[in-house]
């Protein structure tokens, strides 16, 4: 706080009078600190995103618009693709990840209420775009485009693969935060695989489920057609 002297005329006997007053100094502003990069699975992973198409095409509206992008698997495939996601999410909230994906199943036409219901879940877009959200307490919640819109376009993609000559692997099959250990050869079956593990767990094969990257593991594939090697992590799901 600094003071400073002022002189006012005075009009009755034309003398001076020397008035001190008190002026208040803003504080020094510290300079703001640079905003951290988060780390995102989409920089890091080729296979989170579906890829995008070249042009400057859009799609959604409001919070989920972003660039159109190509699904390289069936409508089918990719309902299951998304259930997978939906399903195997530990990390963060999971109050938070079931509104996350209500939003993201909004019927169209209802995009201008987005702002409003995650401002009150207090919910923050990175980027004006829910496919990357901060919650209060810095929890980062990253969604990945094909569970936000429909493809711009299908573009099916026929796996053709050699197979590789025959050797024992040893993967990671993980439910949630546990993680187990899988020994066998990369020329097993799926089916065979999920027998195993039903066997170890004690419950019904049919209710075992198997996703590498977000994709369901087809009973009659071998592990190799799925690239599966030495400490890939597999994740199981298991129905109710």
């Amino acid at each position: 706080m600094g003071c400073s002297n002022h002189i006012f005329l005075d009009k009755n006997n034309n003398s001076e009078i020397i008035v001190n007053i008190n002026i208040r100094q803003s504080p020094t502003r510290l300079p703001i600190p640079q905003r951290i990069e988060p780390y995102l699975q989409s920089n890091h992973d080729e296979n989170f995103n579906f890829p995008e198409i070249t042009e400057e095409i859009f799609i959604g509206k409001g919070l989920k618009k972003m660039k159109g992008y190509i699904s390289p698997i069936p409508k089918e495939d990719l309902e299951k693709k998304r259930e997978a996601f939906w399903g195997t999410r530990t990390e963060g909230n999971q109050q938070t990840w079931n509104f996350l994906r209500e939003l993201c199943q909004m019927p169209e036409g209802e995009e201008d209420n987005m702002n409003a219901m995650l401002e009150a879940y207090d919910l923050i877009p990175l980027n004006n775009c829910i496919n990357i959200t901060y919650d209060s307490l810095g929890g980062l919640y990253e969604i990945p485009n094909y569970c936000i819109n429909e493809p711009y376009k299908y573009e099916i993609v026929e796996d053709k693969k050699e197979r590789p000559s025959e050797k024992k692997i040893t993967f990671h099959l993980r439910k949630g935060i546990h993680q187990t250990k899988i020994k066998c050869s990369n020329y097993s079956k799926i089916e065979k695989i999920k027998d195993k593990i039903a066997k170890r767990k004690n419950i019904d094969i049919n209710k075992v489920r198997l996703f590498f990257y977000g994709k369901e593991m087809k009973n009659n594939f071998e592990l190799w057609n799925y690239n599966i090697c030495e400490d890939c992590v597999v994740m199981m799901m298991l129905l109710p």
